[in-house]
């Protein structure tokens, strides 16, 4: 089951296929620790340009001479494990004998399992901007070839008289944080474990259909033997005359079986998810207003979706539609919380009107734990859900691979399995609202990026500490949304690296009259408060500010998360290690994107745990905060990559690159704030990766290279 890499993006490959080699990864079938074949294969990505254009093999990497050094390194190794062997094979290639820059190393064992062709694994690593070996994109896999096993299955009665053979193959995914190092063997993914935990399931099953067997099958790999995510093949050799076998194949996660087994709480409560809709009047703060209400009416919201703007489905001619789903723990039975739903939406304005008419305010039980119930009044699961983009997308924010009750398919598979909407109507598209007068769409493909401007209140920021003063300060906040600024961020404690941190009175003392003064000014920009302390955020906010940008994403303040949860303010999440005096020695990462993806994840759920709407996330990937100025470089360089990981689709992005460290090493510009073309380069680096806001100092000068970015990235 191992895939072939491509060169369709564009890079060159090397590759030697199935090389036949003798080699001692751990014991054999017989748990004897004996020298077994192996197959091995390798691909290298490179380019093979000048050795095809001038018919020249020094420009290129010698097939034959990867042959002959891994076949030495092999037959002269000891090895503990497969793992083992395919980090050494990885770490050659991509050392100086070969010097390769990526490379995926697949090894078959074909006599480690007696009922199984081979166990296997692949792997994928490459070299990071300074030159370490680290995880590539993709997972790791250990593979099962083709198990041979008998059980009972079919639903034809003679399918049924005597046990008939099945062919079962096996990928287990490792993610890279699972990742392990060298001579280390991580036992959760001990093929000979799974398969006799497979076996034993599979010789006393009875199943009708292939689909129930490949589940059943996936259930015992990701429950019963730990495998966060498995891939399950399952072919029947006899089940076609004239075909050599037939047969079904997914890919399960743990957590969809976590999620199938859900029940009702032990203290008698239960998980309903509900969809709400509105098109009419102020869209968001009828869905907000709509939250609050279900909160007093017992109705606890455990976590929300994004926002999402919709096209109207049914009956077209009519306003769009703002929608979100939110999961909720109640006590009520399905048909009370009928009940208490339709209370809220008649308490905030809905009133009767056509099916599928515009509304103040729509709100469906979409499911209620595992329920299945079809009664005249109520349905569950909701009958069109599954027909509706506006739902599952946001419902994919939630519980992507929660399974349907009826179906046992995860909802992101029914969301990909949508048909393409008509080409004449709007894309759905992700709604981020700051303030009323100003809103973020991080999905669309033509969106514009915004400029944040940076006010520090400070003597002693790294750029522009003392120039802003209470007397100047409305003056430079005009000017500075005349030039384009469409946020400004002011911040009273420097957080630049290794910076002292002023007492909290005196950020207090510097902020909020600041904001107070920009208000009475007449400045109706937003405004951001660049703190990490909550009591300092309470009081900006209170004072005028729409927006909280803590640059430790609640991690420096215990109080911050639920704070801002109060507030109902949008609050961006900044990547960060540590403190700002301790934040330079903690550059360790495996992999920057990666890891840095996995750390703001973990922030956002705990936003999202203390009550943080997850439309009011913005997130920041800390440019020079607890990075090396190779990591700040890599990270903007995939920032597309860090946009799509898991847990961070859909929000949206701000960007600082402004006068930082990484700049003017690359320039060779010592003083920050003469490093304004350096970051010119990096606020067009930044759109191109997708950023939705850039932060910066020279507003006018970066205007016109974001517009410049955009007309040429989104245009």
């Amino acid at each position: 089951m191992h895939e072939s890499p491509s060169s369709e993006d564009g890079r060159d490959l090397i590759f030697v296929r199935s090389l036949n080699l003798k080699a001692t990864t751990g014991v054999d079938g017989w748990q004897r620790p004996k020298p077994q074949p192996i197959l091995l294969s390798l691909w290298l990505k490179t380019s093979v340009a000048l050795a095809g254009s001038t018919d020249h093999l020094p420009y290129s990497i010698h097939y034959g001479i990867v042959c002959k050094t891994v076949s030495q390194l092999v037959e002269n190794g000891q090895f503990n494990s497969l793992e083992h062997l395919a980090e050494a094979v990885c770490r050659h290639a991509l050392g100086p004998e070969l010097g390769g820059e990526w490379v995926k190393v697949a090894i078959e064992k074909p006599r480690a399992l007696l009922r199984a062709d081979a166990a296997g694994i692949s792997i994928v690593r490459r070299k990071d901007a300074a030159g370490a070996v680290v995880a590539g994109p993709e997972d790791d896999r250990v593979t099962v070839k083709d198990l041979r096993l008998v059980t009972i299955i079919g639903v034809n009665p003679w399918e049924r008289e005597e046990r008939q053979n099945v062919v079962i193959s096996l990928t287990l995914h490792k993610p890279r944080p699972h990742v392990l190092r060298d001579r280390e063997f991580d036992p959760a993914y001990n093929f000979r474990a799974v398969v006799r935990a497979v076996t034993e399931h599979v010789e006393n099953s009875d199943y009708k259909t292939v689909e129930a067997f490949v589940t059943a099958v996936a259930r015992e790999v990701c429950v019963g033997c730990g495998i966060p995510k498995v891939t399950v093949r399952a072919e029947k050799p006899s089940a076609l005359t004239f075909a050599a076998s037939a047969g079904v194949e997914i890919t399960r996660e743990k957590s969809f079986f976590e999620a199938e087994e859900t029940k009702t709480a032990g203290d008698g409560t239960h998980d309903a998810f509900l969809a709400l809709g509105s098109n009419l009047g102020d869209r968001h703060a009828t869905l907000t207003a709509a939250l609050a209400e279900l909160g007093r009416r017992g109705i606890a919201v455990r976590r929300t979706s994004c926002l999402y703007q919709s096209a109207p489905m049914y009956v077209t001619d009519q306003p769009a539609f703002l929608n979100g789903v939110v999961q909720v723990r109640t006590t009520l039975s399905p048909e009370d919380l009928l009940t208490e739903v339709k209370a809220v939406e008649a308490a905030l304005g809905r009133v009767a009107s056509f099916r599928n008419g515009p509304r103040a305010l729509d709100i469906d039980i979409l499911l209620y734990d595992a329920l299945v119930m079809n009664t005249p009044d109520l349905t569950i699961p909701h009958a069109s859900m599954l027909e509706r983009e506006f739902v599952l997308a946001p419902l994919c924010d939630l519980a992507p691979e929660r399974a349907h009750p009826l179906t046992s398919t995860a909802y992101r598979h029914h969301l990909a399995a949508l048909p393409p909407p008509p080409a004449d109507a709007a894309p759905l598209q992700t709604f981020t609202p700051l303030t009323p007068a100003l809103t973020l769409s991080p999905s669309s493909p033509t969106r514009g990026t915004h400029i944040m401007a940076i006010l520090n209140l400070t003597p002693d920021s790294f750029s522009d500490g003392g120039t802003h003063t209470a007397a100047s300060l409305p003056a430079t906040a005009h000017a500075l949304v005349e030039a384009g600024a469409t946020i400004l961020d002011l911040g009273g404690c420097s957080t630049r690296p290794g910076a002292p941190q002023v007492s909290e009175d005196e950020e207090t003392a510097r902020v909020v009259p600041a904001v107070a003064a920009l208000r009475a000014a007449g400045v109706t920009a937003v405004i951001s408060v660049d703190t990490y302390r909550a009591s300092v955020a309470r009081a900006a906010v209170e004072a005028g500010a729409d927006v909280v940008n803590d640059v430790s994403a609640g991690t420096l303040d215990p109080a911050m998360l639920a704070t801002v949860a109060e507030l109902g303010v949008p609050v961006v999440l900044m990547h960060t290690r540590g403190t700002p005096e301790t934040m330079g020695s903690l550059t360790q990462y495996s992999d920057i994107v990666t890891d840095v993806a996995r750390e703001l994840a973990e922030r956002v759920s705990a936003a999202e745990a203390a009550g943080v709407r997850r439309w009011n996330i913005l997130l920041d990937p800390g440019l020079g905060f607890a990075k090396t100025h190779a990591q700040s470089l890599e990270l903007l360089r995939r920032l597309g990559e860090l946009r799509a990981a898991q847990g961070l689709q859909g929000l949206p992005w701000v960007v600082g690159p402004s006068r930082k460290g990484f700049v003017g090493r690359l320039t060779g510009v010592e003083t920050p704030k003469e490093r304004g073309w350096g970051t010119a380069g990096a606020v067009a680096a930044s759109v191109a990766g997708g950023a939705d806001v850039v932060r910066v100092h020279d507003v006018g000068e970066m205007r016109g290279v974001v517009e410049v970015a955009v007309g040429v990235w989104r245009g």
